[in-house]
């Protein structure tokens, strides 16, 4: 996959509350000299880690680590190197990849992802890309989707399916997803630009304990559903199941809207650019649709996203509704 997914924002957006905690270092160049016993969360034209630390995400033009990290590593960039020793799990997006160390389990997208002679990777490996070369090791699974597969090196098991030419997606199904996914950044706009001050509660709320949000919109979904089915059943209540149920499906509709307007706007203000809403929006739509592309974990932002908006909603209708009894 030749786009960058820009796979840390997701993380970096589910940050709990606490997230003050952290170390952050930013910069045009964005050097790590001095070793830290913290989880870093670093952002540049250039991040380069030359001393060891607890935990890295890192988001740039360039990443380059150079000494261990005794936690995870979460990265994207357009070119990262991986020259040094993870002992947790690695996630990397960007437009080039190299691992060069030895990590417990690798999940990895891009343009070309390789694994070099002295690359080893401890457990599974999981990677989609143009091109994949794995001249290093992996003990145990390594799952593979490219249009280009070189294995020179070893695994203990290859899984490989090969990459669907691009011109496959704009035709039959591949065309008709396309326009929803049109129809569906239009209506984003279109809400925005008629209801900013009730998008924009949502989004707050997106933003407040988010985890805890996907939580309660997760199993906010199952209830609501489940409540749609009860009164359904009842025969009678049919038309009141079938209202319902059409309250319930467009909220899980735009759903995925308001995390894509939230992580639009962590995006903008990270990186300080200026931008009206509108634009912020498209940001995080098309970063929130690259990222529903990967493969192995498409699937699971989709479910966070529909959870995350869908619980954000539910409290921005509590507290509306709170608001409107209040003044009475």
């Amino acid at each position: 996959m030749k786009a960058l997914p820009l796979l840390v924002l997701i993380a970096l957006f589910l940050l709990p509350a606490g997230a003050e905690a952290f170390v952050f270092v930013s910069g045009d160049q964005a050097v790590i000299n001095t070793p830290i016993d913290d989880d870093v969360i670093a952002s540049g034209g250039t991040v380069v880690l030359n001393a060891p630390v607890r935990s890295l995400t890192a988001a740039g033009g360039s990443v380059v680590v150079n000494a261990p990290i005794a936690g995870d590593l979460i990265v994207t960039g357009g070119g990262i190197s991986i020259n040094a020793d993870v002992d947790g799990k690695v996630l990397a997006a960007g437009g080039s990849i190299s691992i060069n160390g030895t990590v417990a389990n690798l999940l990895a997208t891009g343009g070309t992802v390789t694994l070099g002679p002295s690359a080893m990777v401890l457990r599974d490996a999981a990677v989609s890309a143009g091109t994949v070369v794995n001249a290093g090791t992996v003990l145990r699974n390594l799952t593979v989707s490219a249009n280009t597969f070189e294995n020179p090196g070893s695994a203990g098991r290859i899984v490989y399916q090969e990459q669907q030419p691009m011109m496959d997606l704009f035709s039959g199904f591949g065309m008709v997803s396309l326009l929803v996914t049109v129809g569906f950044l239009f209506l984003g706009i279109i809400l925005i630009q008629i209801f900013p001050e009730e998008v924009a509660s949502v989004v707050r709320e997106i933003v407040t304990n988010p985890i805890v949000k996907t939580i309660v919109g997760f199993f906010g979904i199952v209830v609501s559903v489940l409540i749609v089915l009860v009164i359904a059943a009842t025969v009678i209540g049919l038309p009141v199941a079938a209202v319902l149920g059409m309250l319930v499906a467009i909220g899980l509709l735009v759903s995925g809207l308001f995390v894509a307007y939230a992580l639009g706007d962590l995006v903008v203000s990270r990186f300080r650019w200026k931008t009206g809403v509108t634009v912020t929006f498209i940001v995080g739509f098309v970063i929130l649709q690259i990222l529903i592309m990967v493969p192995f974990i498409g699937v699971l932002v989709q479910i966070i996203a529909a959870s995350l908006g869908y619980g954000a909603l539910l409290y921005a209708l509590r507290d509306a509704w709170q608001a409107y009894s209040s003044a009475e």
